[in-house]
């Protein structure tokens, strides 16, 4: 895993070095070679230091970085949350299985039925929905379905093979 590497411009404030850039230091220019050169200790002598960066953990994203201090050592510090939920895929013949199944697939043939010619060709056509796609959600909603009824239709779909 390659490293970030990051010099302290001040106390606790830390500025990334992008790959290749020299760098100044007390009027001094380093090359890059430095970085590679270097033993870690001589780096931190001059305010330089490669950090690993931190990985978020499963089922979170990144909301943002930063370089800290923390018990005298330099580190990525993330500020993270949980990643939205993926939206679940069936093929339209899964779906409508699922529907058949569940015994709601003619109310909802009769809500399609009702609406424009676009949104019919939609319904017609699609080869996989998405649990999440606009059309998907604003259909439960017209039919009083909730998200754990949506999430059981396409759990029940996807098991269809």
């Amino acid at each position: 895993m390659d490293k970030i590497v990051v010099q302290e411009t001040k106390p606790g404030v830390f500025t990334q070095v992008a790959f290749g850039q020299t760098f100044v230091i007390d009027d001094v220019q380093h090359g890059w070679q430095v970085v590679e050169l270097w033993s870690d200790a001589d780096l931190a002598e001059i305010g330089v230091y490669r950090v690993t960066p931190a990985v978020p953990p499963e089922g979170y994203e990144i909301v943002s970085a930063s370089i800290k201090r923390l018990g005298g050592v330099v580190k990525q510090v993330l500020v993270t949350r949980p990643s939205p939920p993926r939206p679940l895929k069936a093929s339209a013949r899964q779906l409508r299985l699922a529907m058949n199944t569940l015994g709601i697939r003619d109310e909802i043939e009769e809500y399609v039925a009702s609406q424009s010619r676009d949104v019919q060709d939609s319904w017609q056509w699609t080869t996989e929905f998405e649990s999440n796609h606009p059309f998907v959600v604003g259909t439960a909603e017209h039919l009083n379905k909730n998200e754990a009824e949506l999430i059981a239709l396409f759990t029940l779909a996807q098991s269809i093979q």
